[in-house]
């Protein structure tokens, strides 16, 4: 409705933002950690990990993924063109296409509450994802590494701390920091990326929750277009 605040406007977007950083540290917070203790799923999903691995290199070897700058071009902007992106689920909305595409990363997805998002992310030789700041401090961002060049891996920088990529193996993320990667090798750089509610109690989950759907009303139009594309 015109004129109504909406949780992707500046203002409002900061106070809930604010409002969630409050009660996770503020800057004491985490930049890099384990994800066991705050997704414990986690292990369910690299249980998973030749089948999924499996799914998104058919994936890869069948289509040419969307660019970022053809799934949202003001975000891709600021952080890059090139990089390739592929959404299995967004904002709890699942790509139809992905039961097709990558069954066991969207089933997963499906059953999981604290699921916010779900996407394959590829940076190719010599792309750069510039230093940028995640906009919502309601989510946490899992990565797990499906493929990482064996010579000159890339470094993911947040705030800080530094983390290089292992095949097999994952970590977590407050994406809210400062954080930049460029690839210089010779070969893509594949991971699973999977955004979570940030566990904040009781109060602050409602709230993120209600937040997330409004985000979600909002978004419907764009999820729709994106999910028809990918």
């Amino acid at each position: 409705m015109k004129g109504s605040l909406s949780i992707n406007q500046p203002v409002v977007r900061n106070a809930v933002n604010s409002y969630f950083l409050r009660a996770s540290g503020k800057e004491q917070r985490f930049r890099i950690m384990s994800p066991y203790k705050l997704f414990p799923e986690a292990r369910v999903l690299e249980s998973q990990f030749d089948q999924i691995k499996k799914e998104v290199t058919e994936l890869i070897a069948e289509r040419h993924l969307p660019q970022y700058r053809d799934i949202d071009p003001i975000r891709a902007a600021e952080v890059s063109d090139n990089w390739r992106l592929y959404y299995a689920y967004m904002l709890g909305v699942p790509n139809p296409r992905a039961y097709r595409d990558c069954p066991t990363i969207v089933s997963f997805a499906e059953r999981t509450p604290s699921v916010v998002n779900a996407f394959i992310s590829i940076l190719e030789p010599g792309v750069k994802l510039n230093a940028h700041n995640g906009p919502y401090a309601g989510i946490l961002r899992y990565h797990l590494a499906l493929k990482v060049p064996s010579t000159n891996p890339p470094k993911l920088r947040v705030d800080t701390e530094y983390h290089t990529w292992r095949e097999r193996e994952s970590v977590l993320i407050d994406d809210t920091f400062e954080h930049e990667v460029s690839n210089e090798s010779d070969e893509d750089r594949i991971v699973l990326i999977i955004d979570i509610r940030r566990p904040m109690g009781f109060l602050r989950d409602k709230v993120n929750q209600a937040s997330l759907r409004m985000k979600r009303k909002w978004s419907d139009q764009y999820i729709g277009s994106t999910n028809g594309d990918i």
